[in-house]
Formats: C-alpha cells, sequence, structure tokens
C-alpha cells in the first residue's frame, strides 16, 4: 500500500503529548508521526541519531531549539538537527517525519 490512513489509535502518550505512528514496510529511511498536544512537551530531549521534521497541521506556541526560542502556527515546517537540544508548548498537531526512523533508546531526556 502507498497511500496510508491516519492510524485511528495511539501508540504512545508520555510526557504532554500523544502519537499515532505510521507502519510501513516502504522505507527503511523515515518514520511517520501525528503529534498532538494540549500544551506542549513537558521535558527537553536530546535526539542523538534522528532528524526531526514537524509540520504544524493545526495550532500554535513556539520551538526552543539550542536555546533559541521560535514562534510556530499552521502551515509552518521546524527542522530540529540530529544532536540538538529540544522543547515545544502550545496547543498543536503535527504531522512528525524522522530520518532514520526513532527508537525511544535514542534519546536523552533533560
Amino acid at each position: 500500500m502507498y497511500v496510508l490512513a491516519e492510524p485511528s489509535e495511539y501508540a504512545f502518550k508520555k510526557v504532554g503529548i500523544q502519537g499515532k505512528k505510521f507502519v510501513t514496510n516502504l522505507t527503511n529511511h523515515a518514520g511517520f508521526a501525528i503529534i498532538s498536544t494540549e500544551n506542549g512537551h513537558e521535558t527537553t530531549i536530546i535526539e542523538k541519531e534522528c532528524d526531526f521534521i514537524y509540520y504544524v497541521l493545526e495550532g500554535s506556541g513556539y520551538f526552543e531549539i539550542n536555546g533559541t526560542r521560535e514562534d510556530f502556527g499552521k502551515g509552518n515546517l521546524i527542522v530540529i538537527p540530529m544532536g540538538s537540544s529540544f522543547t515545544y508548548k502550545g496547543h498543536a498537531k503535527f504531522l512528525l517525519t524522522t530520518a532514520p526512523p526513532f527508537h525511544p533508546e535514542q534519546e536523552v531526556t533533560l
């Protein structure tokens, strides 16, 4: 299947966010999830092995990436290079692409 429907079930709920993971064997180079939050991420993260690319489907708030605060809104693309520290606050729904695919053990939580 080349066209994937949004998953109906949440794959995870943690630290202020919840996510629905798209499962596909079409690529080993990226992972995809819908992330929803009411108030934002409750921790700061350093992702050791992935670039994180968030596309804002709805909502607004701000990201703090490597100490720099940047506001976001619907239609924005946020690119977080591997090794960066980041958190975000706000009410939003994102399409998250990770390259390569994300695995929880890659992440350092501050």
